[in-house]
């Protein structure tokens, strides 16, 4: 199928091509996926679309697919990413760029194939002039980090890569929720509740002052795509946003990366995440406050279950029932030579 070229690669006896992805292999790619990780995260086409085709920071040349050289059948592939455009205050990071998925089909693991993409992504990131490879945590992002496999540590361990430092997903299920009374007490002149339109200015002047890299780009973003303003819990004095926790009902127009891994669950799954309050209001409860409104406004969406994304706070969740559901391991190399 292929005709022989510097992109071919004898791998362990076989001829595998490797190639820039194009929209035609978005379906083999799901396949290889579903059968690289399984029920562990099972992604679905819109996730896997809107993660890449759709986020500004793809690039098809990031993204190199593993194919038979005889039958082009996809074999696996790595994404990776650099910021094409400013992550609100953080800008363009250029120290860095990110590897946020590879996966390889079982049949033809241990062949070489992975370390042949992982390779060929790095040098991406080189011709990007990064310094370094993260992994995961990408704008768009699927993963926070490598989740804790023994398998996947030790094919990044092996590459170079420094693992150190854990995230979670936490969830916790909403049936029989009750809004604990040691945080009922009243906080005078702040109000606890979903924004409304007209308010979209006041949450975006919170996060120029409070949170003004990637979370700010990620709402401004959302909020351009006609995300719902209702969706954001505030919480607000006076007309000023001081505090807010971002949504992700049930169905929710964009699969925020708190449901990414729910999208085939019977029960309906909200997310929640990120969340943040003024530093002057800090440390007068208002945190769980405002974690107790987003989980009543969640259930009265319709969700079922609550999923956290990407924290390292099971103390603060946990007063509120949330458990760990998934982990995660940052991992990162130099690519300087």
């Amino acid at each position: 199928m292929h005709a022989r070229s510097g992109r071919d690669r004898d791998v362990a006896g076989a001829r595998v091509a490797f190639v820039a992805f194009r929209p035609g292999l978005l379906s083999p790619i799901l396949d290889v996926w579903g059968a690289a990780f399984g029920d562990a995260f099972p992604a679905c086409e819109a996730l896997l679309r809107q993660n890449t085709v759709e986020d500004p920071h793809f690039e098809p040349a990031g993204c190199r697919v593993a194919c038979d050289h005889g039958t082009g059948r996809v074999l696996g592939f790595c994404i990776a990413k650099v910021a094409r455009e400013p992550l609100g205050a953080d800008g363009l990071l250029p120290d860095r760029g990110w590897i946020s998925a590879i996966a390889v089909h079982p049949s033809a693991q241990r062949r070489g194939i992975g370390t042949a993409l992982l390779r060929r992504a790095e040098a991406f990131l080189r011709r990007r002039r990064r310094a370094r490879a993260v992994l995961g945590g990408d704008p768009a992002h699927f993963f926070p980090g490598v989740p804790l496999d023994r398998i996947a540590l030790a094919f990044f361990a092996a590459r170079g890569y420094r693992l150190e430092g854990d995230a979670y997903d936490l969830r916790r299920r909403i049936a029989g929720y009750r809004t604990p009374a040691a945080i009922r007490a009243a906080h005078p002149g702040l109000e606890i509740r979903p924004l409304r339109p007209g308010e979209e200015d006041a949450l975006l002047a919170f996060l120029d002052a409070t949170f003004p890299g990637r979370w700010r780009y990620d709402v401004a973003r959302a909020l351009a795509a006609g995300c719902d303003i209702a969706d954001v819990v505030g919480v607000v004095r006076r007309g000023r946003v001081l505090g807010f926790a971002r949504l992700f009902p049930p169905g929710a127009r964009r699969i925020g990366p708190s449901i990414a891994w729910t999208q085939r669950e019977r029960s309906r799954v909200g997310g929640l995440g990120p969340m943040g309050i003024a530093p002057a209001l800090r440390g007068r409860g208002l945190g769980l406050a405002l974690l107790d409104r987003a989980i009543v406004r969640l259930a009265a969406l319709g969700a079922d279950e609550v999923v956290i994304d990407w924290t390292s706070l099971l103390g603060f969740y946990g007063k509120l029932g949330f458990v760990p559901w998934k982990r995660y391991r940052h991992g990162e190399r130099s690519l300087e030579r």
